[in-house]
């Protein structure tokens, strides 16, 4: 796992290095259930909680804007979601997002 292997030559080197992450909401394909699970990777694999995201923006020429304005898989053709409200965009990237809960110890 490349993580962990550069966590573990970061620690050798004493290094104090970290990875930053680039996060995609709502990208052709994507339903709120990608976003949960890549909260979950994020948490629990990555140990990181993201403080950001972007919603995705179609850009010429690349396959991800075909998929967003076809609906269509470039490979497959096959019919793929893709969502085009921009409320539920913003709520694609609100899960991803979202601040986990904790106790902090002091009163209120």
């Amino acid at each position: 796992d490349f993580k962990k292997l550069y966590d573990k030559l970061n620690r050798e080197e004493g290094k104090k290095q970290f990875l930053t992450y680039y996060l995609i909401a709502a990208h052709p394909g994507c339903e709120e259930k990608d976003m949960h699970e890549l909260k979950r990777f994020t948490t629990q694999e990555l140990k990181m909680n993201p403080e950001q995201a972007q919603v995705f923006t179609p850009t010429p020429s690349t396959y991800s804007a075909v998929m967003y304005y076809t609906e269509m898989d470039p490979k497959t053709r096959r019919k793929i979601f893709v969502e085009k409200d921009t409320m539920r965009k913003e709520k694609q990237k609100s899960i991803v997002v979202k601040k986990e809960c904790f106790k902090s110890g002091f009163a209120s």
